[in-house]
């Protein structure tokens, strides 16, 4: 009897549980983005995408991007969330292979949504995909390399735990801090001093934040050998990992600010 009542209580909380286990990066690294990026918005910005929000915020809508991966009407977006490209490319070389569609299309997007939503500015599924996909391309496993599918197929080890190294870095390194998506984000704005930047309509400065992601990707392939030891790799790469957090709220409030201003 007191078997069945144990097994009865564990499938109770695995299937109560397991669909909060699978989203945790969306709950928590993009809506860390989002609500950064919402504290830097100017006066016009803030108050039209309020207006199109409603009573949401960036920080709330920041996982629509994978939310509406279940609805067949968004097939369309399946290959917005990345950009394969190999390791050691020159910048002309980068910037060529960046904007093709053909390996993945996340800068592509980042680039033409924000020309859309300068001339459609109330096209609300669009502005929100925006705000994921901008927090994808500065997760560094978003423009790995198409051989090893942007880090999955690289095998760890973490805390004697079987692991890949895309998952270390869209959640695992995030979660380890063991803070809400406010606590952290208000943590990162005490510790760091937010910068508003202001974008001028130019696609070669989105083509140098997807470089600068890009070299990201490259520190994160050569720690791979390193995540063996956890607490070394933990107090190592914690500036890295907060650092495209932090770039990720200031150049996607410094988009928002110049579509809404």
């Amino acid at each position: 009897m007191k078997k069945r009542i144990y097994r009865a209580t564990f499938f109770l909380l695995f299937f109560t549980l397991a669909p909060f286990a699978a989203s945790a990066w969306g709950t928590l690294g993009h809506r860390i983005v989002g609500e950064m990026s919402e504290s830097l918005l100017n006066r016009k910005a803030k108050k039209e995408i309020t207006k199109l929000l409603g009573n949401s915020s960036i920080a709330m809508v920041a996982n629509w991007g994978d939310e509406v991966r279940s609805d067949s009407l968004y097939d369309y977006t399946a290959t917005w969330h990345y950009t394969n490209l190999e390791s050691g490319l020159m910048r002309f070389a980068f910037d060529t292979l960046a904007v093709k569609t053909d390996n993945g299309q996340n800068i592509y997007r980042i680039i033409e949504l924000t020309n859309h939503l300068k001339q459609v500015p109330n096209d609300t599924a669009m502005l929100k995909m925006l705000i994921h996909l901008v927090g994808d391309m500065h997760c560094p496993m978003h423009l790995g390399r198409a051989g090893d599918r942007g880090g999955n197929s690289i095998q760890i080890t973490w805390f004697k735990s079987p692991a890949n190294l895309h998952s270390l870095w869209d959640s695992a390194l995030i979660d380890s801090q063991k803070l809400s998506y406010t606590e952290y984000a208000n943590h990162l704005k005490r510790v760091n001093k937010l910068k508003k930047i202001k974008f001028n309509g130019q696609t070669n400065v989105i083509l140098d934040w997807a470089y600068d992601a890009y070299a990201n990707a490259q520190v994160v392939y050569d720690s791979a050998d390193e995540t063996g030891k956890p607490y070394e790799y933990l107090y190592h790469y914690k500036p890295l990992w907060e650092e495209c957090l932090v770039k990720a709220a200031e150049r996607l409030a410094s988009l928002l600010n110049y579509i809404y201003q």
